[in-house]
């Protein structure tokens, strides 16, 4: 073998050692980075569904003040709901007919 090939192999064998580290670094890096991407999707699914428990909650409470408070809103409320209460009495008397 020449000294040229000898250079060049020499050369080859530190550069497929080069690509090699990249390579074991960029597995490393994909492993955290998958780690941390399943622990964010957690904490947004855990958040979601805060946000949901709070949102049926918070229709709870409106609803609530709205039979509990003497208010012009909540005596809408109160004849709209007797408005349909009404209706599904007729519904129900039209059925046993």
């Amino acid at each position: 073998m020449s000294v040229d090939q000898v250079y060049i192999i020499d050369d080859l064998k530190h550069k497929f050692q080069l690509l090699r580290e990249r390579l074991l670094e960029q597995n490393s890096s994909n492993l955290k980075l998958s780690s941390i991407n399943i622990d964010l999707e957690d904490k947004l699914r855990d958040k979601e569904e805060e946000i949901n428990e709070l949102k049926q909650q918070n229709n709870t409470l409106k609803l609530a003040k709205a039979f509990t408070a003497e208010s012009e809103e909540s005596q809408d409320a109160k004849l709209q709901i007797n408005k349909i209460v009404r209706e599904i009495d007729k519904c129900i008397a039209l059925l046993n007919r």
